[in-house]
């Protein structure tokens, strides 16, 4: 799968977060609509994501429908994929390491660089760096919840790489709902996997990223 993603200088790290949530309200919602294993399949489940790169970094927006989403853990590189999370992979050119980046709904974020399952956390320092902000409505009659995670990555936070700009087809990398620990454990991704048991850390199945 290609995902093509906008250039607009104009967004930036210092660009207000509730003006650049509604700028991806109007930027084309990606499904993340693959469940790779349907012993973990959940109707109730719904996410998309929304990404931009801005002058200075990446700014995404997920959105989320579910049942369940009371966070749990509220410290940097906590276990948030235990709770309800959303999580970005990206790896660029053809260097064998990724950066992960995990949030759950309170906006905690595990950040790790490496090459498969073994990874090196990163910082809180970096991690401080990511800005967010978050908002939340019932769906009423259906007890469900939807939930939606505006986040701006400044490029330092790419810690191992120096980026001034992200061009062409230079990136591969993948997108996930998660919640392992939830009453409903489910797995969804935006690019498929083929594999027997859940596991997110395998970049042969990223799709590729191109920035235009």
């Amino acid at each position: 799968m290609i995902l093509k993603v906008a250039y607009l200088p104009e967004i930036n790290t210092n660009t207000g977060l509730f003006g650049l949530s509604d700028l991806l309200d109007q930027v084309e919602r990606q499904p993340i609509g693959c469940s790779p294993w349907k012993e973990y399949a959940c109707a109730d489940v719904q996410a998309g994501f929304a990404i931009v790169q801005g002058k200075d970094c990446i700014a995404l927006k997920y959105y989320v429908r579910e049942a369940f989403s009371n966070p749990v853990y509220f410290n940097a590189n906590d276990p948030v994929y235990r709770d309800s999370c959303v999580e970005f992979f990206i790896g660029f050119n053809t260097d064998a390491g990724y950066y992960n980046f995990e949030f759950n709904n309170a906006g905690t974020c595990l950040l790790g660089f490496g090459t498969g399952r073994e990874r090196k956390y990163l910082p809180k320092s970096l991690i401080d760096q990511i800005s967010y902000c978050r908002s939340f409505k019932s769906k009423g009659m259906e007890s469900l919840i939807e939930w939606e995670l505006t986040l701006v990555i400044p490029f330092e936070v790419f810690c191992f790489h120096t980026i001034r700009k992200l061009e062409g087809p230079s990136c591969r990398g993948n997108f996930f709902k998660c919640g392992d620990d939830l009453p409903e454990p489910h797995y969804l991704a935006w690019n498929n996997i083929t594999t027997d048991s859940p596991n997110f850390h395998l970049p042969e199945y990223f799709g590729l990223i191109d920035f235009v």
